[in-house]
């Protein structure tokens, strides 16, 4: 017998004569009646707080992007008001991306007056250049302010 195998055959000897020490401790062994109850306590939690459907996700995400890129290019400004560039990314309209008017890569910066509402396929090959059809852009407080 190795000395393995004495260490386990000792301990649940041991576990046999008294409780497991852990037993009856916080995450231990759930029943079934307490995992389902964890889950809809779960449940309830996110239906209060909202879920985020698919779009907004990948939304959040795209923004997220943006705004990482502008740190790396020192293109936020201390106006640049990051919640409603979320809005915008969320609000953008099927078949369209948003927009730098003047591109990040040559200077421009990642802030809301600079953003606008561009067919991905205009977007897609203006690039970084200024030559794009502007009758074709959206401005994007239309979108998000319809009021103003």
């Amino acid at each position: 017998m190795t000395k393995n195998e004495k260490i386990s055959k000792t301990l649940k000897e041991r576990y046999a004569k008294q409780d497991h020490p852990m037993l009856g401790t916080e995450g231990w062994k759930h029943s079934e009646e307490q995992k389902e109850h964890k889950r809809k306590k779960s449940l309830e939690y996110w239906d209060k707080v909202g879920r985020l459907s698919d779009k907004q996700k990948r939304a959040k995400n795209i923004a997220n992007v943006m705004a990482y890129r502008a740190r790396m290019r020192n293109a936020i400004t201390e106006t640049t008001d990051l919640p409603l560039i979320r809005k915008i990314y969320e609000n953008c309209p099927e078949g369209y991306h948003v927009d730098h008017i003047e591109a990040l890569a040559i200077g421009g910066k990642h802030h809301q007056d600079n953003l606008q509402y561009l067919p991905v396929s205009e977007n897609c090959r203006k690039g970084k250049d200024r030559n794009y059809d502007a009758s074709l852009a959206i401005d994007w407080s239309h979108n998000i302010c319809p009021h103003s």
